[in-house]
């Protein structure tokens, strides 16, 4: 069975809320927001029973090795979660998604999430302005690294961003454009990021997926951000970012 079908039978279960068909291993774990909310498989059935997962849509998918990594949007009725009948689609809640799969002998062994729900934010456009092209894994990570980097030292300069570059963070456009972009990164909010940790890559084709932590500033001490960030790079240069973050909920209990 091809990676990416096993894990939809996960994302259909979202949905169906018929939890049987899901290929789960044994020990199956979830990982939330960067903190580990559930182990094993009977118990990762009976959560999906419950999620209020209403409707699904723009997938971005990426496979590296075992792992297949999707990027899609979710629409969120909770009404569902509270065992009520659904709610009509215009209650229902925008949210973001950045989600690993490890998949072995056609089975998830762990599903690693990072969400943010974004109310009354209209869904963004995500423009294709650069073909698809051949990009070596060294030089997609590479170009993604200094991104990363810039995050800490709040010096843009040394990024290569293609010139109509996007980003899209939890589902709002926050810089359209190379020169806007660099000014973001470089803004005096940006001052706040301390540091980067537990950085993990995947590539496939001209696209990167990051999961990792950033450590921000919060008043006398230090606020954990899971982010789930996706890169397109073309040419070297960096075309598309779609990034998706969240606080830890229990820094002492993340993965």
């Amino acid at each position: 069975m091809e990676i990416i079908d096993v894990a939809k039978s996960y994302l259909d279960a979202l949905l169906s809320h018929d939890a049987a068909s899901v290929r789960l291993a044994p020990d199956a774990r979830r990982i939330d927001n960067g903190a580990v909310t559930v182990e094993g498989a009977d118990a990762l059935r009976a959560i999906i029973r419950r999620e209020p997962a209403a409707a699904t849509s723009s997938f971005r998918w990426l496979v590296d090795g075992d792992q297949a990594i999707a990027f899609y949007d979710l629409d969120a009725d909770l009404a569902l979660a509270r065992g009520d009948e659904p709610s009509p689609r215009d209650q229902w809640i925008p949210a973001y998604i950045g989600e690993r799969f490890q998949i072995r002998d056609d089975l998830i062994h762990e599903i690693e999430v990072v969400y943010a729900a974004n109310p009354g934010q209209p869904r963004p456009a995500r423009p294709t302005r650069y073909a698809q092209a051949e990009a070596a894994r060294e030089e997609v990570i590479g170009a993604a690294r200094l991104y990363l980097a810039s995050l800490v030292s709040h010096d843009a300069s040394a990024v290569p961003l293609a010139d109509q570059v996007w980003r899209i963070e939890n589902g709002k456009s926050t810089g359209d454009g190379a020169e806007a972009l660099r000014k973001s990164l470089e803004s005096q909010i940006m001052h706040t990021v301390q540091s980067i940790s537990d950085a993990r890559w995947f590539v496939g084709g001209d696209t990167a997926a990051a999961f990792y932590t950033l450590h921000a500033k919060a008043g006398d001490s230090t606020l954990p951000v899971r982010i789930a960030e996706r890169f397109r790079v073309v040419d070297g240069l960096i075309a598309e970012i779609d990034a998706i973050f969240a606080p830890i909920p229990n820094p002492d209990n993340k993965s």
